[in-house]
C-alpha cells in the first residue's frame, strides 16, 4: 500500500474535527439543522487551513444517506464515495485550469440534470479566482438562481480578484490562520498516533514556519519525521528549512546589545558558511527585536504574543532588560531599512554588517561625515602657515526669470589654487586648532532669524544624520543633493542631473512630510523643502545678472555650474 502523508492522512471528516475554525463551522452546523443551506458559498482565506476540507464536509452532510445532517456518517455509499473523490454527485473543479467560458458554459448545461443518487448536486470551485471575466459573466445568471437541486461551493485565496457580483450572490466565510498553539497541539497529537518523539521547542519552530497554515505545519512534519528517525529536535528543524537557530539570535543580540561588533560579525560569518539564507536572517532577527519589545513593553502579560516555548519565552525576558526600549526600535529600524536595501545590492552581506556596524558603533570616526560633523571659520589660519581657507559654502542664487545659478563650495585659497577637497576639506579639526564641533546628538543651535544658507550648509551633514534616523533611504537620497538657497524659511536643494532619480525619490508626499518634520525639529523652526535640478542649457548671458554679481562678491566665489527650478 503507498504511503499517504500526513496532510491527508489526518484530514478532518466533520466539523467538530476542523480545527481554528469554529466562527464558521458553528455557523454552518446551525444551517444545516435548521435547513437554511444557501445555495452558493464562497470560503475565503490562506493556504492549508481548511477550505477545501470544509467544502469536502459540507457536501457530505447535504448528501448523506442519513441526512442531511451537521455531522456526516461516513459509511453510507454517498460519504465514501465522497471521501474517496469518485462521487457523480459532487464534482471537484480546479478554476486553475478549467478557466475559460467554455468550460463554464459547459457547467451550466450539466447543472440542468438531477442528481443520481443524491439529494443535491454540488460544485466545489476551487482557487475560483483564477477564472476569467468572461466565464464569471457566464456564470452569473446561473449563480443567482440555480436550480434547486444545485450547491455551489467556491474558494479561493485571494477573494479581491473576484468580481462584486459574484460575491453578492454568495455566503461569505473568511478563514483565518490558525495560530501556533493551535498548531502546536495538532502536531502533538499527531506525533503521538504516529509513535515519533518531538520536543516542544521543534513544534513551536514548525509552527512558527507555517505561518499560519496547518497543512504546511503537517508537511514539514512529516518531511522531518523521515529524517530524522522518528525523534525529531529542534536543530533538524532549523536545519531543514533554514531557520536561524534561536541561540545564534540570542548571541547576535547580546553581541549588538553590549556594541560588540567584532563578536556579531563572527556570529553573521557562521551562519553564512552554515548556508543559511541572509534574507531569512533578517527575518529572524526582526522577530526576535520585535519580541522583545514585546517584552520589554509588557512583560509577562504579553507573553502570549510571542510564539516559543516557554523557557525561549523566558530567555527573551531576561534579555530585553539588557536592553532600553529606544536601543531595541533602534534596531527594528534599521534591519527593516537593511531589508529594503537588500532589495537593490548585489551584497546583501554587506548591507547587513554595515548595519551591525552602526548598531555597534558609539565612538567618533573621521572617515563619516554622517557620525561626527565638524566645522571651521570661513577664515582660519593654518598652523603651518598654509594659506588661509576661504569656504564658499553658500549654493544659490534665484531671480525672477525662473533659474538658479548655484556657487561652489569647494575651499579655495588666496593664490586662486583649489585646495584638495578629499585631503583637506572634509579633515576633522583637531582641538588645538580651534575648529568647532558638532555633535550630531545636540540640538543644533540655530533657529530664527539666525538661520541662513551658510549655517544650514556647516550643519548640512548633521541634519541629513538626523534625517537618517527616522529613514535611511531618504538621508541616502538627500546626501546626494546640496542645499543653494534659504529664503523665508524655504529651504531649495539642488541635484544634479545624473541624480534625478533622487530628486524625485525625495519628491514623494511621504518623504517631503518626513524630511519637513525633522528639519523643523532640528532647526527649531517651521522649514519648508524644495528641489530643483540642473540645466546647462541657461543662456551665459544670465551671468551678467545683478544678484548673481552681487553673491559672487559676498561669497567669493565663482560660478561652476547652473540650475533651474522644475
Amino acid at each position: 500500500m503507498s504511503y499517504l502523508v500526513l496532510a491527508r492522512k489526518f484530514r478532518p471528516q466533520n466539523f467538530d474535527d476542523v480545527v481554528g475554525q469554529e466562527h464558521i463551522t458553528d455557523i454552518l452546523k446551525k444551517a444545516i439543522k435548521a435547513n437554511r443551506v444557501a445555495h452558493s458559498y464562497l470560503f475565503c482565506g490562506p493556504r492549508g487551513i481548511g477550505k477545501t476540507s470544509c467544502a469536502r464536509i459540507l457536501a457530505k452532510t447535504l448528501n448523506c444517506e442519513k441526512g442531511p445532517a451537521d455531522r456526516p456518517c461516513d459509511k453510507c455509499s454517498a460519504c465514501t464515495e465522497i471521501l474517496k473523490g469518485n462521487s457523480f454527485d459532487v464534482l471537484e473543479i480546479d478554476g486553475a485550469s478549467n478557466r475559460g467560458i467554455d468550460e463554464i458554459r459547459a457547467l451550466r448545461e450539466n447543472v440542468k440534470f438531477a442528481p443520481s443518487y443524491g439529494k443535491y448536486k454540488i460544485y466545489i470551485v476551487d482557487e475560483v479566482h483564477m477564472l476569467t471575466a468572461e466565464a464569471f459573466n457566464a456564470l452569473l445568471k446561473t449563480l443567482e438562481e440555480p436550480p434547486p437541486h444545485v450547491k455551489f461551493i467556491f474558494a479561493t485565496t485571494e477573494p479581491n480578484k473576484v468580481p462584486a457580483t459574484i460575491i453578492s450572490r454568495c455566503q461569505r466565510f473568511d478563514f483565518k490562520r490558525i495560530s501556533s498553539k493551535t498548531i502546536v497541539g495538532v502536531i502533538n497529537e499527531i506525533s503521538k498516533k504516529e509513535n515519533f518523539k518531538i520536543c516542544e521547542d521543534a513544534m513551536y519552530a514548525i509552527a512558527k514556519a507555517s505561518a499560519g497554515s496547518l497543512r504546511d505545519a503537517l508537511s514539514v512534519l512529516d518531511q522531518i519525521s523521515s529524517i530524522s528517525d522518528k525523534n525529531v529536535n529542534v536543530g533538524d528543524v532549523y536545519s531543514m528549512l533554514g531557520l536561524v537557530e534561536s541561540e545564534l539570535l540570542f548571541s547576535m543580540a547580546d553581541a549588538l546589545g553590549r556594541n560588540d561588533c567584532v563578536a556579531v560579525l563572527k556570529d553573521l560569518d557562521d551562519i553564512i558558511d552554515k548556508g543559511k539564507d541572509l534574507r531569512q536572517l533578517l527575518k529572524d532577527l526582526l522577530e526576535h527585536f520585535r519580541n522583545l519589545m514585546i517584552m520589554k513593553v509588557g512583560g509577562v502579560d504579553l507573553q502570549k504574543l510571542v510564539d516559543y516555548s516557554g523557557n525561549i519565552k523566558e530567555r527573551i525576558y531576561e534579555q530585553s532588560k539588557s536592553f532600553s526600549l529606544k536601543d531595541i526600535l533602534r534596531s527594528i529600524d534599521m534591519f527593516i531599512e537593511t531589508q529594503e536595501s537588500a532589495r537593490i545590492t548585489e551584497s546583501i552581506r554587506m548591507s547587513i554588517e554595515v548595519a551591525f556596524a552602526k548598531l555597534t558603533y558609539k565612538g567618533e570616526d573621521a572617515g563619516q561625515a554622517s557620525a561626527n560633523v565638524k566645522a571651521k571659520d570661513d577664515k582660519a589660519e593654518d598652523k603651518d602657515g598654509k594659506a588661509e581657507r576661504k569656504f564658499s559654502p553658500a549654493k544659490i542664487i534665484s531671480n525672477n526669470r525662473g533659474y538658479i545659478d548655484i556657487e561652489g563650495s569647494r575651499p579655495t585659497s588666496d593664490t586662486g589654487d583649489g585646495i584638495d577637497t578629499e585631503a583637506e576639506f572634509n579633515e576633522v579639526p583637531d582641538a588645538e586648532d580651534g575648529g568647532d564641533v558638532i555633535d550630531i546628538e545636540d540640538d543644533i543651535a540655530f533657529n530664527g532669524p539666525d538661520l541662513d544658507i551658510r549655517s544650514i550648509v556647516r550643519i548640512w551633514d548633521s541634519l541629513t544624520y538626523a534625517l537618517s534616523r527616522r529613514k535611511m533611504s531618504a538621508a541616502t537620497y538627500l546626501q546626494e543633493g546640496a542645499p543653494i538657497i534659504f529664503t523665508k524659511n524655504t529651504l531649495t536643494v539642488g541635484f544634479s542631473n545624473k541624480h534625478i532619480f533622487h530628486k524625485e525619490s525625495l519628491e514623494t508626499k511621504e518623504n517631503i512630510a518626513l524630511v519637513e518634520e525633522v528639519f523643523s525639529e532640528k532647526l527649531k523652526t517651521q522649514i519648508v523643502i524644495k528641489y530643483v535640478s540642473s540645466d546647462d542649457k541657461i543662456n551665459e548671458e544670465r551671468k551678467e545678472d545683478e544678484e548673481v554679481k552681487t553673491a559672487i562678491d559676498v561669497f567669493e566665489g565663482k560660478i561652476i555650474s547652473r540650475w533651474h527650478q522644475e
